[in-house]
């Protein structure tokens, strides 16, 4: 019998991790709404830094506040002539091999740069995505702790990167997400398995952070395993640039692991990953991604070190400084959820999409880049934009925007904003 005759095969997966056929029309919807408003595919040209950069097609001059790159590095003379210095010295990109192999002595002195820096055993790679994919799995089937597998508990909010990777950990061990931030529902996983690991980021993606002192407790009455994306507050926060998490850790426990991006505030690019024991560092570097050929090449390299070069001058507490001046000018005229805490990611929610599209789009008219942020990154309801704020940006023109977004915000609370996008 053909397949035509007994119908249509039914080969869809059991969707119990990830639903495309669910998903993907409905993010594809809000895409192609910014697509038709020319709020994405921007090409660009950086006039020297991220607060001048210039539309190829156009010629239109915008500031970016939706760059992660909140002190500004990424354009600091430093960091680019360590880049440079490292290509010429070396001749070459990178050895285009799997680095448990050979690695390149300049790696090396990263390495003990970043220990030295964050204090304790610091694993780069290539992405904060390779990072998850490679210990995640490992971290589930017990052999970064004691061999025997862990119930891997991930935050509502968890970032796309580590959540990505569900189906796979799942293969090892049992699976649960947790309302975001729900400390008694965490607690009562605790009491209900001898080992539970815990996934999420200290400061979120969207906004607000996690409520590390309460994670704290857990870890200390229940041996919780501590599993923290710090991406958003890696060089923007502590002393030496630790971050939100590091820096209010004395040391780091056996059973805690932070993972951060190098290509955010620390102005390179790459990600990090904070063990609590030097065994786990070989071990990780031969596990899965990262023995994969695609390590950090020499400019990255090179733009690291430069990095260093700030982090370890008195011009990081400047930046940082600056950052915390801006966003509490921010919070004095703009009202969000994530007011007040002291954090670098603003949301300006809106309500629909298409308000928050056509406002990204008004506020690029005027000069600034903001993103527009909808479902499923966000719930159905709280679409809006997102403000970064940057260290680099100076008052004036911080003063501006505000301004021009105070503006806008008025006017759209009396006309109907959805009129006016493209159709």
């Amino acid at each position: 019998m053909s397949e035509s005759e007994i119908g249509e095969i039914d080969t869809a997966g059991p969707h119990l991790w990830r639903n495309n056929a669910k998903m993907v029309p409905l993010s594809e919807n809000a895409w192609q709404v910014a697509q038709r408003n020319n709020m994405i595919g921007i090409r660009a040209i950086a006039q020297g830094s991220q607060n001048r950069l210039r539309d190829i097609e156009t010629n239109h001059e915008f500031v970016n506040l939706s760059s992660c790159s909140y002190l500004g590095l990424n354009s600091h003379p430093e960091v680019l002539q360590g880049s440079i210095d490292a290509l010429r010295n070396e001749g070459i990109t990178g050895f285009a091999m799997a680095e448990l192999r050979i690695r390149p002595a300049l790696m090396e002195e990263l390495e003990h740069g970043l220990a030295q820096q964050f204090g304790g055993t610091v694993l780069p790679a290539v992405t904060c995505s390779a990072l998850s994919a490679a210990i995640l799995p490992l971290l589930a089937s017990g052999h970064l702790t004691d061999g025997k597998p862990v119930v891997m508990v991930f935050d509502r909010f968890t970032h796309f990167s580590m959540a990505f990777v569900k189906p796979i950990v799942a293969d090892e061990s049992l699976v649960l997400t947790c309302p975001h931030n729900d400390l008694d529902e965490l607690e009562a996983i605790c009491k209900r398995y001898p080992r539970v690991a815990y996934i999420c980021e200290g400061v979120y993606s969207v906004g607000g952070v996690a409520k590390l002192q309460g994670l704290l407790d857990l870890q200390a009455r229940y041996g919780l395993f501590l599993y923290i994306d710090d991406s958003h507050s890696l060089s923007a926060q502590g002393s030496r640039g630790e971050g939100y998490a590091r820096s209010r850790m004395s040391t780091l426990d056996e059973r805690t692991i932070i993972v951060a991006s190098l290509a955010k505030a620390f102005g390179s690019t790459g990600g990090i990953a904070m063990l609590p024991n030097a065994r786990h560092f070989d071990f990780l570097y031969r596990s899965g991604p990262l023995g994969w050929s695609q390590g950090l090449r020499i400019a990255a390299i090179g733009a690291s070190l430069g990095s260093l070069k700030v982090h370890r001058s008195d011009e990081l507490g400047k930046r940082q400084q600056q950052l915390r001046e801006n966003i509490a000018q921010f919070d004095r005229s703009i009202q969000t959820p994530q007011r007040g805490d002291a954090q670098n990611i603003r949301v300006v929610e809106v309500g629909t999409q298409e308000r928050a599209v056509y406002l990204s789009n008004a506020l690029y008219q005027h000069g600034f880049y903001c993103s527009a942020i909808f479902f499923p990154i966000v719930a159905r309801d709280r679409a809006g934009i997102r403000v970064m704020l940057r260290g680099d940006l100076d008052t004036e023109t911080l003063t501006h925007f505000i301004a021009v977004l105070q503006n806008l915000i008025e006017e759209m609370n009396v006309d109907a904003p959805e009129k006016a996008l493209t159709p």
